[in-house]
């Protein structure tokens, strides 16, 4: 667990994906979080099976966590978590956020998430509960974010183009190189998760 800064109470972001692979994209928009809104953890989640995807994840458990372990190491603000694969299926967000609680519990939690899921965020499961256990933070790839009637959330921008469905359907173009961590780009030849 990280150490909590002196008179302030600890920021931690929840990140979650199916990160099927984690990206540059990913990592980009986490560390524009965390500077901007000056938090001290981000916690990248992947799930185990998101309800709001029909179709599982290519790479597996491990191999997506052995990803996630891999473009992470150098991050010193950011971990991983297997929280979701030690839930019950689905991998509802208020569930998750209820067991992060257990292990922050005098921390600050927020939840990070794409402006496609904020356009939805009123169709989650018991989503006024999840806002009062977090705060949301909502990145904008290239437009401002609809308001959410009911929902408050921080707006961050920024763009990456990097696109996990792309590098799956050619996880051995250059494209992929340029969108993943060095290691991540190994590890995908290593195991040949997407050829």
């Amino acid at each position: 667990m990280k150490e909590k800064r002196p008179g302030h109470p600890q920021r931690v972001a929840l990140f979650g994906g199916t990160y099927d692979p984690v990206h540059l994209g990913h990592t980009s928009i986490a560390r524009t979080a965390k500077d901007t809104l000056d938090l001290d953890l981000v916690l990248f989640i992947p799930c185990r099976q998101s309800p709001h995807k029909d179709n599982p994840a290519v790479a597996t458990q491990t191999q997506r966590l052995a990803m996630l372990d891999l473009a992470l190491a150098d991050m010193s603000w950011a971990e991983r978590s297997d929280i979701e694969y030690l839930l019950p299926d689905p991998s509802f967000s208020w569930v998750t956020a209820e067991a992060i609680r257990k292990i922050y519990p005098e921390a600050k939690l927020y939840w990070l998430m794409g402006a496609d899921q904020w356009s939805t965020i009123g169709t989650w499961e018991r989503p006024s509960y999840l806002a009062e256990l977090v705060e949301f933070i909502v990145h904008d790839r290239n437009k401002p974010p609809g308001l959410q009637e009911g929902f408050q959330a921080h707006h961050i921008k920024g763009h990456h183009p990097a696109s996990a469905t792309e590098i799956r359907e050619q996880p051995a173009t250059r494209i992929s190189e340029e969108w993943l961590h060095p290691d991540v780009v190994r590890y995908l030849q290593q195991e040949s998760i997407y050829s």
